[in-house]
């Protein structure tokens, strides 16, 4: 197994995700901010599509989950829903409400 692929493994598998509840300066948004979920501009295949159109608030940045994310303007940005449901989405696909 070589050294990028042991990386994904302990990242994936078994290290557990470092969530950050609070604004990061580079950030592309700000926890807390209102936004809504766009039609997958990326053409991410791991995008979920229940979620266009859908509006929700901003609580937290994730940048260890091994899916290419960089400090700190490109995280996970992790979005909560009126019906308490959170999910992460890429920068792209949301937008300030």
């Amino acid at each position: 197994m070589n050294t990028k692929l042991l990386d994904q493994f302990i990242t994936q598998r078994i290290l557990k995700p470092l969530y950050r509840y609070y604004d990061i300066d580079g950030a592309p948004f700000k926890i807390r901010d209102k936004v809504i979920i766009l039609n997958n501009p990326s053409c991410d295949d791991s995008f979920d599509k229940e979620f266009i159109g859908k509006e929700g608030t901003i609580i937290f940045f994730e940048y260890d989950c091994g899916c290419g994310q960089t400090y700190p303007n490109d995280p996970m940005i992790g979005v909560k829903f009126s019906n308490n449901e959170v999910a992460e989405f890429w920068r792209e696909e949301i937008a300030i409400t």
